[in-house]
């Protein structure tokens, strides 16, 4: 995890059960860390995994609700969560846009072994994102060769914003979610669907539900409406008039037991065809 411009290696090993959740943190580091230290790193977790956030009103409200019944009942207890900083997200968010799944994973692969930070800790490797000073004088060209078309222009010119306006993801959080996506749309490059992924994963702002990127719209037909394709309107309203200011967090529930299934090899035709992973 990236946090205050270090990187630490995280473990988290579940010690409890869902109605009496604990999990323990280990935390690798380079060097000792002070107290203090390992408290700012606590919060942050607890930030981006919401272990501290109450949804009791989301289960109380939707007990009865027919679609989501069997999704809450199969992942009760889970919170939206996010492992990567406002930047870091962004990045994800640019390689996720115009293709399928299984290109961005490719392009995600080739920009980290280039360019991210290789961390060893707990017997793992695994690479943490770039910062943006590290992408700020790239060359256009030398992006390219990684396949990254014209990605490569957006990650520089965002990197080059990142640090010349020092945006500052901790202000972000504390402004009304209006503010927060007014701020990030001025961004380069950062179009509806980028920002719908930044203010409910690293904002974590369940109430949006604005946009409906056109290989979602054919998941949520199906899974919605039982349908080859509903207008990403219809799609819109329906969600927020259902579920109101917990519509991204319903969403949430039906994506993650869908493609948890998935990994546990229930593969749905329609589903392959549409994720190509």
């Amino acid at each position: 995890m990236r946090y205050n411009n270090r990187v630490y290696g995280i473990k988290m090993k579940n010690e409890g059960t869902v109605d009496n959740p604990k999990i323990m943190i280990t935390i690798f580091s380079e060097s000792k860390l002070a107290k203090t230290e390992v408290e700012r790193v606590i919060d942050e977790l607890k930030f981006r995994f919401e272990f501290s956030r109450n949804i009791s009103e989301f289960y109380k409200k939707f007990k009865n609700d027919k679609i989501l019944v069997p999704f809450i009942k199969r992942c009760y207890g889970m919170h939206g969560s996010c492992a990567q900083s406002l930047y870091g997200l962004l990045m994800i968010g640019i390689l996720l846009q115009n293709t399928v799944i299984r290109r961005s994973v490719q392009m995600t692969k080739d920009m980290l072994l280039k360019y991210g930070v290789k961390v060893k800790f707990d017997s793992k490797e695994v690479y943490e994102f770039w910062e943006p000073r590290d992408l700020k004088n790239v060359r256009e060209e030398d992006l390219r060769k990684l396949k990254v078309g014209y990605r490569a222009k957006l990650f520089i010119k965002l990197s080059k914003t990142f640090v010349e306006e020092k945006i500052d993801e901790f202000e972000l959080r504390q402004l009304s979610v209006g503010d927060a996506k007014e701020r990030l749309l001025r961004l380069y490059g950062v179009g509806p669907e980028t920002v719908r992924i930044l203010l409910v994963e690293a904002l974590h702002h369940y109430e949006i539900f604005d946009h409906v990127a056109p290989w979602q719209q054919k998941i949520l037909s199906r899974l919605l409406f039982n349908k080859q394709l509903v207008p990403t309107e219809k799609i819109i309203k329906y969600v927020k008039t259902r579920w109101g200011k917990w519509s991204a967090l319903a969403i949430l529930y039906i994506w993650e037991d869908i493609f948890w299934q998935r990994k546990e090899g229930k593969r749905i035709n329609w589903l392959e065809k549409e994720i190509r992973l």
